[in-house]
């Protein structure tokens, strides 16, 4: 009795390694909490960013302030101003030179000691500009009297006895109250966000303003800086992220890939393959896969002993077959009426035989 082979059944589609999917599922799973985490985490820390420029900002304007020598900064304005054709009552017109529109009275000492004022208080906060200011005779006008810009190269921002009205009305309402302009605006002088705060002398009187800047363009620098460089870290840690869980996937799958390998053996006829004993280095923590590899290793040695018990058995009914056969040939010759005629012919000979002794 031939035996014959099955050849095993080829499942139709693509091949893909359970470590590959798990790889996959976990990028398209992750991939996206990643990307919200991120974006949480930028608006978060810009959030926070910002709320700590405007807290030091705030407190860069009260602290520069207090350092205000209130009767001088009023002395200074009336003494200055007072029959001067630098500080002219009118106002200017807009063919006025910019260079006609105030100046810098650097004779006046009261002048350089509030200017040098607020330039020890920018040392200490330098991505801010300072200025000071009064009301203007005409509304929404102020009338300008320190600036930290005096101190750049060029100089600018607002110079003494400068009458400016803005287009908005944050650095007049300044003049009565904090106002915080944290959304960026624009003027003649740049980009910015400011905080303006009122002057108030001894008998609680406002006396005149004062504006804390910080350049508009400095805000979206950090902004970009905490964009960039979270972006870094979040690409660097996601690209660590997906490798370790490449290694792990592999760490996971590999007794799977294994049993697979000796299904595919068992599958081919060949038993002998030898398990691994974890004598040597014994695992303290067992899973599903050790309890499936014990299972499967029990089950292919039953396997084992099942064919050859049932080769034994397949063996011996070779055997019967072939005696039946036998049996079944020699019967029909037998019972041929050849054989039976040539029986009785050789016992014809034989009954001669005894007549002739």
């Amino acid at each position: 009795m031939n035996e014959q082979k099955t050849e095993p059944v080829k499942p139709s589609g693509r091949f893909f390694s359970l470590r590959l999917k798990i790889w996959i599922g976990f990028i398209l799973i992750f991939t996206p909490v990643f990307v919200a985490s991120y974006y949480w985490f930028y608006q978060y820390t810009t959030a926070r960013v910002f709320q700590t420029i405007t807290d030091d900002l705030q407190e860069t304007l009260h602290g520069t302030i207090e350092g205000i020598d209130k009767a001088d900064f009023v002395q200074l304005y009336e003494e200055e101003s007072t029959d001067n054709p630098m500080c002219p009552p009118e106002k200017p017109t807009a063919d006025t030179p910019k260079e006609e529109n105030g100046y810098y009275p650097e004779d006046n000492p009261l002048y350089m000691e509030h200017e040098y004022w607020l330039l020890a208080v920018q040392q200490v906060e330098p991505q801010t500009r300072m200025y000071t200011y009064i009301k203007g005779p005409d509304d929404g006008e102020i009338i300008a009297i320190g600036s930290t810009g005096y101190f750049r190269e060029p100089r600018g921002g607002f110079r003494f006895c400068q009458r400016y009205t803005s287009t908005s009305s944050n650095i007049y309402n300044g003049l009565t109250a904090q106002v915080n302009a944290w959304t960026p605006y624009t003027d003649s002088f740049g980009s910015w966000i400011t905080s303006y705060a009122p002057i108030i002398d001894d008998n609680g009187n406002a006396i005149g303003a004062i504006g804390v800047d910080i350049e508009a363009s400095y805000i979206a620098e950090v902004r970009a800086n905490i964009l960039r460089n979270g972006a870094i870290a979040f690409v660097l840690s996601y690209i660590l992220i997906f490798l370790l869980v490449f290694w792990l996937s592999g760490f996971l799958t590999r007794p799977i890939i294994g049993l697979a390998g000796v299904a595919k053996e068992i599958g081919e006829g060949d038993y002998s393959h030898e398990w691994k004993e974890d004598d040597g280095n014994p695992r303290n923590f067992r899973d599903e896969i050790d309890t499936l590899t014990g299972v499967f290793k029990v089950m292919v040695d039953k396997v084992a002993q099942r064919e050859q018990s049932l080769r034994a058995r397949v063996h011996q009914l070779e055997i019967m077959v072939d005696r039946s056969k036998l049996d079944k040939q020699v019967k029909e010759i037998v019972e041929s009426d050849f054989f039976q005629d040539l029986q009785s012919k050789v016992q014809g000979m034989r009954d001669r035989f005894k007549k002739e002794e």
